[in-house]
This record gives structure tokens, C-alpha cells and sequence, in this order.
């Protein structure tokens, strides 16, 4: 979607707001309600400053149980833009990680599709959990153990390091040290 900021740029401070109930569907992710999209454009110097917020719930599996979830999102977007000829762009190779983080724009036109899809990707859980109790799979035979206890004997394993140890232990508990 583009936004015609043609009109805020005619003096420093001016503002427009975006507020959509349902903004669609975003590349790379399943949502499961409507996104809802409330922004505030405003000419701040040479730049169009985009803050606001972006609400939905997005389709997960889960890192422990491989099992479809909904998580709730709710993102704090805080983005600038620069026009596409802006000498304050990073030229050749010297630039700091700071210019990486802005947006263009050509026009008085702002592409804000890629901002709300980054922002909603960049808040996604690094290991999504359907529950925090999950008790994930077995490594055996692989049942969720969410769903069901499994017949599997984990016998626990010893770091042959300590095997000594527990070579005494054993001996201790039986009497014949």
C-alpha cells in the first residue's frame, strides 16, 4: 500500500494517521485474525517518521511439540523514511548500521508494506511455545506428550567421566563397599 505523504511535507511537524481494521495478508506468514494496523506519519526534518502499532495473531508451530498454535502480536513500530535522493543516504561502502534501519521513499509516496511486514516478522518468538508447560516429543518414538504418556524406557545416561563415581555409588547402595 502506498501512502501519499505530499501533504505533510509541506511543513515540519504536520501529521497524517493510517488506521486499518483489516489490512490483508502478509508475505511469509499465516494469519489468523484480521491485522490491524494504526499509524502516525509526520515530517520531522528531512525525514517521515512512521510510529504507531500493529495487532493480529499469526499460525506458529512449536519449537517443543511441532504442534500448530495462534500467538498474539502486538508490535511497536518506530520506522523513518528518507526521499530516494537524499544526501543523507549512506553513499559507496562507508556507512553505519544506524542507515540500515531507514526507509525510502520516491514521490511523496511511502511503501509501507515491507515495514509492517519486518516489523511483524522481527517480533516472532526466536522458540515458539505453544504452552509454557509443553512437554514436547519423545525422543524414542516421537508422541506428543502433550497428548499422551508413551511406554518408551529412557534410561538415563552417564558421562563416562563419572562413571567411577557411580560405579561406588551403586556398590554403596548395595551394601558391599
Amino acid at each position: 500500500m502506498k501512502i501519499n505523504v505530499s501533504e505533510i511535507r509541506r511543513s515540519h511537524g504536520l501529521s497524517q494517521k493510517l488506521r486499518l481494521e483489516d489490512w490483508g495478508s502478509v508475505a511469509e506468514l499465516e494469519l489468523t485474525a484480521p491485522l490491524e494496523v494504526d499509524l502516525k506519519l509526520t515530517h520531522v526534518g528531512s525525514r517521515i517518521l512512521v510510529e504507531g502499532t500493529l495487532q493480529t495473531r499469526v499460525r506458529l508451530a512449536c519449537s517443543r511439540c511441532a504442534g500448530d498454535y495462534d500467538e498474539p502480536l502486538e508490535v511497536r513500530v518506530e520506522e523513518q523514511f528518507l526521499p530516494h535522493d537524499s544526501p543523507e543516504l549512506p553513499q559507496g561502502e562507508e556507512f553505519e548500521v544506524e542507515q540500515l534501519c531507514i526507509f525510502t521513499y520516491e514521490n511523496d509516496l511511502i511503501e509501507i508494506d515491507e515495514v509492517i511486514r519486518q516489523n511483524l516478522v522481527a517480533s516472532l518468538p526466536c522458540r515458539p511455545l505453544c504452552a509454557e508447560a509443553c512437554k514436547g516429543l519423545c525422543s524414542q518414538c516421537g508422541a506428543n506428550l502433550n497428548e499422551m504418556a508413551c511406554k518408551c524406557e529412557v534410561e538415563p545416561r552417564i558421562d563416562p567421566r563419572w562413571g567411577a563415581l557411580a560405579e561406588l555409588h551403586d556398590r554403596a547402595q548395595s551394601g558391599t563397599v
